[in-house]
């Protein structure tokens, strides 16, 4: 046929007998793929048309649909001959290059009359909506990992590989066409179509740099699978530059690409294998299932030879993503085997500092030296407790070398505890990467008179916060520190047995004190201290802090406000904070009175000034919640944890 606009008429003829189930039951017709402009006669009658005039001599809607059901009223069908009449119009060769395949029928099972319940029955795709969706799962999830460990970059890779192939076999199904698409007068599919092909071109290069890096990471530079990834992606463009009646010829430049690059991805899964790379061998099996159905698929989409294909390569690739992941499980199980083994070793450096009793803690014993110190021995006392844990250690540690760690450990240990030393503390306890300190009121080595356990146990929350960010500044590894103090009774003693001795802190005050610390994870502060500690400050005018909340822990019932001191944040937000200080006091207090439209009004403005501030934003959205809601009976503004 020559290029041009044709119309194209056929016919065909069957036969009902009398007893027939079609005469009886809702009928329809299905077509499972047709284009461009058509009009559809059963016995004379025109059941469905979608057919746009043309203008000079050209189509102005590219229009192709798939799972078309169309249903029959009753009486269309009748005992004896029908006849069915379909006339087709459109571009028989759009382009000089390549045959419009979307001329007509472009499927061989092209059409079947059948009962509306069979058709529907099957044509159900909800098993391949589940398994894309799943694809989209483990992409999105991958995705994720990636951006909380960004030195395994085939993470991201395999995410993105997921999430190309849930959107292109998604765009494959007939279920996108039968939701925003097949109805009379429904959209261009020019868009649908292009998408289809976008989302298929970057799956194997992706797929490739995934599996470079999974096996070879930083190894070579592999400029074959740079290039194949610069004409997918050279190709990609001018899949949306070039216009419409190019895209099928631009689709089989890619398929011979394709072609070319599902025999580098076989050359490549034999090399790992040769060179004995760790799991070459699975990934070859998944590689070798996968693309030789997706070989299959691809030389039938160029060469029409069958229709049938789809659902092996659909299970195939299921089996295929599967593989990969069960590697990618296989991989995280050993580097946290790893972690674990790191964890051991800092843990053994830590129980041999157990074996050292702080001479302050001696000297609180009444007792002169440790020799002296007997299981049993206590005594109550009042003092500060203050817990500081370095935050991010855990991903800092995934870094280092298990030397290493325990350098960059001892260096924060080593200046944390000058830092506590100078001010009239002493560190009781080092718990993996968190320090639990102790602060009385009256010490032969406070540098300043008519200075407390708070005021002490401040200055060095103040100062370690202060150390971390130059030292960060300096070494260029981030680590951040959550710091709780709590001042209360508490009792001090020594437990264990004749071969192992340890000293211990007791009492609600302690627990709080750690509490708190969780707590400045939560709202994102980095020194929380009590009421209890708050108001033992001399010189609290000095200090610069700020309400923030007033809570009941898991397993106390009194409440406890919170205290947010921010003197060693950045000078920005130093400035900020202590300037919005009053704005947020009398919001939190509409917010506890009930009045929470007057609360929601300041926080958002509150907001808008400074949408990065946490305590802002959390109350924001508190407030927000239950915005328009009376206050219950026995709402007192009291946050309660649930968990520690």
């Amino acid at each position: 046929m020559d290029s041009g606009l044709h119309q194209v008429e056929i016919k065909t003829e069957f036969n009902l007998d009398k007893s027939d189930d079609l005469l009886k039951i809702p009928a329809g017709l299905y077509i499972s793929d047709i284009g461009e402009n058509w009009k559809i006669f059963l016995n004379g009658i025109l059941v469905r048309e979608e057919w746009y005039e043309p203008t000079d001599g050209q189509l102005t809607k590219n229009r192709s649909v798939k799972g078309l059901i169309i249903p029959l009223s009753h009486g269309i069908l009748k005992q004896g001959k029908n006849d069915l009449k379909i006339r087709f119009m459109g571009m028989a060769d759009s382009n000089p290059i390549k045959a419009n395949d979307h001329f007509g029928f472009y499927h061989p099972k092209n059409f079947r009359i059948s009962s509306l319940e069979e058709i529907y029955n099957s044509s159900s795709e909800y098993f391949d909506i589940f398994l894309f969706g799943i694809y989209f799962i483990f992409g999105f999830y991958h995705v994720l990992f990636f951006v909380t460990r960004k030195q395994d970059i085939y993470y991201l890779y395999f995410g993105l590989f997921s999430l190309f192939s849930s959107v292109y076999f998604y765009f494959t199904t007939f279920h996108i066409y039968n939701k925003f698409i097949n109805f009379p007068g429904g959209p261009d599919t020019e868009f649908f179509f292009r998408g289809e092909i976008s989302a298929l071109i970057p799956m194997v290069p992706v797929f490739m740099l995934f599996a470079k890096d999974f096996f070879y990471q930083k190894e070579g530079k592999f400029w074959i699978i740079r290039t194949f990834c610069v004409l997918s992606g050279i190709l990609f463009i001018t899949n949306w530059a070039l216009p419409y009646k190019y895209v099928l010829p631009n689709l089989t430049v890619f398929q011979v690409l394709l072609f070319l690059m599902l025999l580098y991805v076989i050359f490549f899964s034999a090399n790992a294998i040769r060179l004995k790379k760790p799991d070459s061998v699975k990934l070859a099996v998944g590689i070798g299932v996968c693309g030789l159905f997706g070989l299959w698929d691809t030389i039938d989409a160029m060469t029409k030879i069958a229709g049938f294909h789809y659902p092996f390569f659909k299970i195939s690739f299921s089996v295929f993503i599967l593989v990969i992941i069960s590697l990618l499980v296989s991989r995280y199980v050993s580097l946290y085997k790893q972690s674990q083994a790191l964890n051991l070793e800092i843990s053994k450096q830590r129980d041999a500092f157990y074996r050292f009793v702080p001479s302050e803690f001696i000297s609180i014993l009444d007792r002169e030296s440790p020799v002296e110190i007997k299981i049993g021995d206590s005594k109550e006392k009042t003092m500060s407790v203050f817990f500081a844990d370095l935050r991010g250690y855990t991903s800092v540690s995934e870094k280092l070398s298990p030397d290493e760690n325990i350098k960059y450990l001892n260096r924060y240990f080593s200046a944390f505890e000058d830092i506590i030393f100078k001010n009239a503390g002493f560190v009781d306890k080092y718990i993996g990467d968190a320090i639990m300190a102790l602060f009385s009121d009256h010490s032969d080595r406070a540098e300043k008179e008519n200075f407390n356990s708070a005021d002490n146990a401040l200055q060095s929350a103040i100062d370690m916060v202060r150390y971390v960010e130059s030292l960060n500044d300096g070494i260029g590894i981030g680590a951040d520190l959550g710091i709780g103090v709590n001042t209360g009774p508490l009792i001090l003693g020594t437990v264990g047995s004749e071969r192992r001795i340890d000293t211990t802190v007791v009492g609600d005050t302690v627990n709080l004190s750690s509490r708190v610390q969780s707590l400045s994870g939560f709202y994102k502060s980095k020194i929380l201290v009590t009421h209890h500690t708050f108001l033992r400050l001399n010189l609290l005018s000095d200090v610069m802090a700020r309400e923030i909340d007033t809570v009941i822990v898991k397993g106390k019932t009194q409440p406890v406000i919170l205290y947010e001191v921010f003197q060693a944040d950045e000078p920005e937000s130093v400035d900020w904070k202590e300037g919005s200080k009053m704005k947020l006091n009398e919001g939190i207090a509409l917010y506890k009175a009930g009045q929470f439209k007057n609360a929601f009004s300041i926080f958002k403005e509150l907001y808008k000034e400074k949408p990065t501030d946490n305590i802002v934003k959390l109350y924001a959205k508190r407030t927000k919640m239950i915005l328009g809601q009376d206050p219950p009976g026995d709402w007192d503004g009291i946050f309660r944890l649930h968990r520690k």
